[in-house]
């Protein structure tokens, strides 16, 4: 009953999005090789795309988005806007889908997550990619995934926890725009992040213990990190604080970026990927770029 009542939501929350999406100016001058199958089952949900400025010539840093939309809606099309976005100031983007819950859970997202990040291992080769340049990000729920996959690149315990493969990438610098990585906390969302797990059901897993940004984060070294969140973000403004002040507890290289109103009005959960052109989502790109720049080791080329 209730997994209908979410379907429900998030239907409408699709039609709003494609409206929104049919208001923006999709850049120009971005390459784009798209509907790569990660895992060759011809699942729609395990495909990826490149993107990136035509005409280059030399080795761009590389940005890989993980989309958000509860672990239950949305894929690489959703996104699609924001990864064009990065890709035209500079860099090789590549956006991917995954299954959605309740056909799987997060920890299966992460286990097909880890697959892609395998593929996109494979055939740096094949694109202007500087490999010593590799960043991540996600929002919202893709915040969550992005923010436990960064901590699977660093982690082999985590890995084993999770049952992920050693996708090889290692990430100089992930960006969480209003990520939910407190997946069991006791808070309010955990309502619904509880259902997204399975439920009771998910404390028989080997990974009922590191459902949260404190849980996991004992197991390695997490990549420095952006945080974006804002006054308006009513769904993760929480979480994300709550995630900035655990980094600055436990040493971890970080930068949080707190919007309050612009232009007198308060900006929506995930405004920089809701809409990319807008002046405070240029400007929060502009910082996140930045601070990938700053962690980043230029590939020398020959």
């Amino acid at each position: 009953m209730l997994n209908s009542i979410l379907k429900l939501f998030w239907a409408n929350t699709k039609k709003q999005d494609d409206k929104r999406i049919a208001t923006l100016t999709m850049p120009k001058g971005v390459y784009e090789s798209n509907d790569h199958q990660y895992i060759n089952d011809g699942n729609k949900y395990h495909q990826l795309d490149v993107y990136y400025p035509e005409g280059t010539t030399e080795k761009l840093p590389v940005i890989v988005d993980i989309h958000g939309g509860g672990w239950m809606y949305g894929d690489k099309e959703l996104n699609k806007p924001y990864c064009l976005t990065l890709a035209k100031r500079g860099n090789v983007v590549f956006n991917m889908s995954y299954r959605l819950f309740p056909e799987v859970t997060p920890d299966e997202q992460l286990r097909e997550i880890g697959k892609a990040l395998s593929w996109i291992y494979n055939n740096l080769d094949n694109y202007p990619c500087d490999k010593k340049s590799i960043c991540l990000t996600g929002d919202s729920a893709g915040g969550m995934l992005a923010c436990f996959t960064a901590m699977l690149s660093v982690s082999e315990e985590l890995r084993s926890i999770y049952d992920v493969e050693d996708f090889k990438l290692k990430f100089n610098a992930v960006a969480l725009t209003s990520p939910v990585p407190y997946m069991d906390d006791g808070s309010v969302i955990s309502v619904y992040t509880k259902h997204i797990l399975g439920g009771n059901s998910y404390k028989t897993k080997k990974w009922a213990n590191y459902v949260n940004a404190d849980q996991i984060i004992t197991l390695g070294e997490m990549p420095p990190t952006f945080l974006v969140t804002s006054s308006g973000d009513i769904l993760a403004l929480s979480q994300t604080l709550k995630t900035a002040k655990l980094f600055e507890e436990k040493g971890i290289e970080h930068k949080l970026m707190n919007w309050d109103k612009f232009d007198g009005k308060a900006l929506p959960h995930v405004f920089p990927i809701l809409y990319p052109e807008s002046e405070p989502s240029r400007k929060t790109i502009d910082e996140m770029l930045a601070f990938f720049k700053k962690y980043a080791k230029q590939e020398e080329t020959v």
